[in-house]
């Protein structure tokens, strides 16, 4: 399950960065800043810092964290107004790193085996009071219609992406394929898929007191179809 530690590389950072619309950023970071009642924000996994870098430019006091040495490189390019970190989320506990606000965005949850994941949560709940979570491979919103194979185009670099569904273990694996005319990188990602109740008892466990669900950046309520599940957690 350590898988991530070479998946992100230019070819698919690339792809991810061109993907995004900054619009898309700037109502995620509306969301989230509308949870916290201090500056101090950790972002972790922080990718390619497109969050980072818009918290930044609002005033806020930012820590990024990757372990994607390409991703943590575009980072710093974008902006030196962020605290940028390489390493592994599951090192988190070891910086010493107190915030306000910890986000992890951009459906980057549940990379880790189980343990891990809920050890990543716990070290979340001991950064701080709040955290925010966009989950897009919840059960609720993955199952009742998982995809087979996708194809895009985004960043100059084509995708294709073809989705499986292990029952027995509860994860999404992912086949990539990412190809910018001259080179191509195949890499498969492993991705649990918990359901909405599941999500809100684990990070019960890690410390935080109540959970809310959300389906949008609007606050739309989460249910069975939604796109993508927006958890808010408080300790």
């Amino acid at each position: 399950m350590t898988w991530y530690t070479s998946f992100f590389t230019d070819l698919a950072n690339g792809f991810w960065r061109g993907a995004v619309q900054p619009s898309q950023t700037r109502a995620e970071i509306d969301f989230v800043v509308g949870f916290s009642s201090g500056r101090r924000v950790l972002d972790a996994p922080c990718g390619s810092g497109r969050h980072s870098v818009e918290l930044a430019s609002r005033g806020y006091s930012v820590t990024g964290l990757d372990i994607s040495a390409e991703a943590i490189s575009h980072a710093r390019e974008s902006s030196a107004d962020v605290d940028w970190h390489l390493d592994d989320v599951r090192n988190l506990s070891s910086h010493g790193f107190s915030a306000d606000l910890a986000i992890c965005m951009g459906n980057s949850f549940g990379y880790l085996d189980h343990a891990e994941n809920q050890q990543f949560l716990t070290a979340l709940a001991a950064v701080a009071p709040v955290a925010v979570l966009d989950y897009g491979c919840a059960a609720e919103s993955l199952l009742p219609s998982l995809p087979g194979e996708i194809r895009m185009s985004a960043g100059g670099v084509d995708m294709v992406a073809a989705n499986s569904y292990d029952v027995s273990a509860g994860r999404l694996s992912i086949d990539f394929e990412f190809t910018d005319g001259e080179r191509t990188q195949r890499s498969t990602a492993v991705q649990h898929v918990y359901t909405a109740a599941e999500l809100s008892r684990m990070l019960r466990s890690a410390g935080y007191g109540s959970v809310e669900l959300f389906g949008d950046t609007y606050g739309s309520a989460f249910g069975i179809g939604s796109h993508r599940l927006l958890v808010v957690a408080r300790r």
